[in-house]
């Protein structure tokens, strides 16, 4: 089996794909529509994308991906984001950070409080800020990177959970061609395009769930991307789309909206 996430190695996506299979074959991508279009094509099996994180939010380019594809959620993953700061071995006075723009924000007060006089450099990836830092051999630069990126690019470890909140998870999600059977503990994510606005929509279609005892754990909107003030809604429901209640549901919404489910799977909380 072959699983496709982002790259390069070292990343929190890396973390998570060996959470989910230690034995699978991982092939990384650049970016999250590459991992979409390398599972959709012939040559992976399924992909692993972050989705949401406790702290920054929903990525939008995965709900963007996942309006677009034919892929399905088949299930959903909750890594822990653990940020460590790590150096060369034999490191000085630290000059210069790098960062990945997200990984920065989430250890902001630690660099501010701790290396306020250090120049942060932007990387793409936080395998990116490893490889560089290897690369580099210079001893007064560091990177915030997963312990993963410690390990694989031989850094010395110089401060371990430097993240602003320690509850900070982020939630990744399997995308495969695979539709999954209920368990009774499931979750079902949808896109919902209204069809037109109108005084009470959003109310409306909540009613829907709320009349039925479905349970929604997550709504959220984002441009459609057609005219200013248009939008589509991401929710999150508990239940399968094979539950009567849920798809009950379904049926009603869909006589008002464009309905999309983009996965229903077993859920972690």
């Amino acid at each position: 089996m072959k699983l496709a996430t982002l790259g390069p190695p070292g990343t929190f996506s890396h973390e998570a794909a060996l959470r989910l299979d230690p034995k699978v074959e991982i092939v990384f991508q650049h970016t999250i529509r590459d991992v979409f279009e390398f599972t959709a094509g012939d040559f992976g099996d399924s992909g692993l994308v972050p989705l949401e994180n406790s702290v920054s939010g929903s990525v939008g380019e995965t709900l963007d991906a996942l309006t677009d594809s034919e892929l399905q959620i088949e299930k959903e993953l909750i890594h822990p984001v653990v940020q460590n700061l790590a150096g060369l071995p034999g490191s000085q006075k630290i000059t210069t950070i790098l960062a990945h723009p997200q990984s920065y924000a989430q250890c902001e007060k630690f660099i501010r409080g701790n290396y306020s006089d250090a120049e942060i450099i932007q990387t793409s990836s936080n395998g990116k800020s490893a490889e560089i830092l290897h690369e580099s051999k210079r001893k007064d630069l560091a990177a915030i990177v997963p312990e993963l990126a410690v390990k694989l690019y031989k850094l010395k470890m110089m401060r371990q959970g430097i993240q602003d909140n320690r509850y900070n998870v982020t939630r990744f999600v399997q995308i495969s061609r695979k539709l999954t059977s209920t368990t009774g503990y499931d979750r079902t994510s949808l896109a919902v395009y209204p069809q037109i606005d109108y005084p009470g929509l959003l109310h409306e279609t909540l009613g829907h769930f709320s009349s039925r005892g479905v349970n929604l754990s997550k709504i959220e909107s984002r441009p459609s991307k057609g005219r200013l003030g248009d939008y589509i809604f991401f929710i999150d429901v508990q239940g399968h789309q094979q539950d009567e209640r849920v798809a009950e549901a379904l049926e009603d919404l869909k006589k008002m909206a464009f309905v999309k489910v983009l996965g229903s799977y077993p859920r972690q909380y």
